[in-house]
C-alpha cells in the first residue's frame, strides 16, 4: 500500500511508515493547503478569469468588425433590401405618337336624319303597289292603293243621309216661319211656336252631323290610297299586293331629307367626354375621304345588351356618292391631354398619394406621384412626371420602397 507524504516534506526525507486509512481522505487539517498553494490557487482563479475576458473582448471586436460593413452599406448603392435583390416585373411608357392615345374610334353605318314608316290610315286589302325599293318618290305620288268598294258605298251612304237631312231642314224651317206668322196675329199659340224653333234646330244640328258623315267618307275614300307628302327614297317594302292590312300596319320604310348621319355606339367612358371634341367621318369604301361631322344627339340610356350609348353625328358637307347603309368609321379626336396608360397593378399609395415607381438604369427606384384621371378594367390613365419609354414596376409594388434596387423579370423567348 502507498504512502502519503506531507506537503511540505521532500520525497527523499525518511519517514515512518504510516498505514492507510479510509477516513485520512476526509482529514482536512492534513489536507489543507498551505500558504503558498493557496497563493498558486487564487493566481489560477485570477489568470483563467483574465484569459476568460480577454476571450470576450475579442469575439466581441471581431463581431463588431464584421457587423460593420453590413451596417453600413447604403441601399440605394447596393440594391439590398434585407440582403436580396428584388425581381420585379417592368412596363414601359408607350409613345403616344405612335399608339395614336388622343384618337378613338368606332364603327357604324350611315343613315338618314329623317326615317320613318309608313302606313294606312284605314283597314282594307292590298290591290295595287306602284314602287319598288330603292325608287325616289315625289310629293304627292301614290304608293299603295287599297280596295275602294266598301269606301265608296259609305260615301254613298252618307251623301245620301246629307240631302235627307238638308231636305228635312228645309220643310221643319219652313213650318217654324207660318207659325212665326200665326203667332203675330194669335192665331196659334206660343207652345206650338216653341216646338217649331225646337224641331228647327234639331233639323239644323242633323244637317250639320250628315255633313260631317259625308266629309269623313270622303277622308275614308282618300285615305284607301297611300301617298307621300314630301320627296323621299324607298328603303324596304313591308306588305304586297293582295295582303289585307290594319289601321297603323306598316307597309313601308322610307327616308327624306338630305341630311345624313353616321350612328355609332359609345363605351361608358366616352360619353362625358364625346360632346366636347372634335370628330370626323371615314368609310371603309371610300378610303382617302374624311368629311367633319358633329355630335347632334346621344342617348340617355345605355343598351341593355351592350353596354353602350347611341350616338348620331351629322355628316358636314357629305359628298354626293354617299349611299344609306354604308360602313362609316368615327374617329373622335380628343384634344385634352389624356396621359399615360398604365396597368393597374403598377399604382401604389405613398400618404393617401397615388405613385408608380420609375425603375433608373441602375435599378434604383424612384417614386413618381400620379394623378388618375379615369380607370379602366385592366389599365388607367394618369398624368405624371412620366416621358415615353421609361420603365416602372407593374407588378410586386408593395415590396418596393425608396431604398431598395430592382431587377428586371426577362421573359423567356
Amino acid at each position: 500500500m502507498s504512502q502519503l507524504l506531507p506537503l511540505n516534506q521532500d520525497a527523499d526525507s525518511p519517514a515512518e511508515p504510516r498505514e492507510f486509512v479510509y477516513g485520512d481522505l476526509y482529514d482536512s487539517k492534513e489536507l489543507a493547503p498551505g500558504p503558498s498553494g493557496i497563493i498558486e490557487s487564487r493566481w489560477m482563479r485570477w489568470t483563467a478569469a483574465g484569459m476568460l475576458l480577454a476571450l470576450l473582448a475579442g469575439f466581441m471586436l471581431f463581431s463588431h468588425k464584421t457587423a460593420e460593413p453590413l451596417g453600413s452599406l447604403n441601399p440605394v448603392t447596393t440594391g439590398l433590401q434585407n440582403g436580396t435583390e428584388l425581381l420585379v416585373r417592368a412596363y414601359q411608357i408607350p409613345d403616344p405618337s405612335l399608339t395614336l392615345s388622343g384618337q378613338r374610334s368606332f364603327s357604324g353605318t350611315l343613315q338618314a336624319r329623317y326615317q320613318s314608316l309608313l302606313g294606312f290610315r284605314v283597314a282594307g286589302k292590298i290591290v295595287e303597289r306602284f314602287v319598288e325599293v330603292g325608287q325616289h318618290v315625289k310629293k304627292g305620288q301614290i304608293l299603295f292603293r287599297l280596295d275602294p268598294t266598301d269606301f265608296d258605298l259609305q260615301l254613298q251612304v252618307a251623301q245620301a243621309d246629307l240631302a235627307a237631312a238638308r231636305s228635312q231642314l228645309v220643310q221643319i224651317e219652313a213650318e217654324e216661319q207660318r207659325l212665326a206668322d200665326l203667332i203675330k196675329t194669335r192665331s196659334t199659340s206660343q207652345s206650338d211656336h216653341d216646338l217649331a224653333v225646337a224641331a228647327r234646330d234639331t233639323a239644323r244640328s242633323r244637317l250639320q252631323a250628315a255633313s260631317n258623315r259625308e266629309t269623313l267618307a270622303k277622308n275614308q275614300r282618300q285615305y284607301s290610297e297611300l301617298t307621300t307628302d314630301q320627296d323621299g327614297l324607298v328603303t324596304q317594302l313591308m306588305a304586297e299586293v293582295g295582303q289585307v292590312i290594319t289601321p297603323g300596319q306598316s307597309v313601308l320604310q322610307w327616308v327624306h331629307g338630305n341630311e345624313l348621319e353616321a350612328a355609332v355606339s359609345i363605351p361608358e367612358s366616352m360619353q362625358p367626354s364625346v360632346q366636347n371634341n372634335k370628330a370626323f367621318v371615314e368609310f371603309w369604301s371610300i378610303p382617302g375621304i374624311k368629311v367633319a361631322c358633329t355630335l347632334r344627339e346621344i342617348s340617355p340610356i345605355a343598351d341593355p345588351s351592350s353596354r353602350t350609348y347611341d350616338a348620331r353625328f351629322t355628316l358636314v358637307d357629305p359628298p354626293v356618292d354617299l349611299a344609306i347603309g354604308m360602313s362609316a368609321n368615327v374617329v373622335i379626336d380628343r384634344q385634352e391631354d389624356q396621359g399615360f396608360l398604365v396597368p393597374m397593378g403598377a399604382i401604389a399609395q405613398s400618404q393617401s398619394t397615388p405613385i408608380v415607381w420609375k425603375i433608373g438604369e441602375q435599378g434604383q427606384v424612384q417614386a413618381v406621384s400620379v394623378k388618375i384621371l379615369k380607370y379602366g378594367n385592366q389599365c388607367a390613365s394618369v398624368l405624371g412626371a412620366l416621358r415615353p419609354g421609361d420603365l416602372i414596376v407593374s407588378a410586386g409594388v408593395q415590396r418596393i420602397d425608396s431604398q431598395c434596387r430592382v431587377r428586371v423579370w426577362q421573359d423567356n423567348p
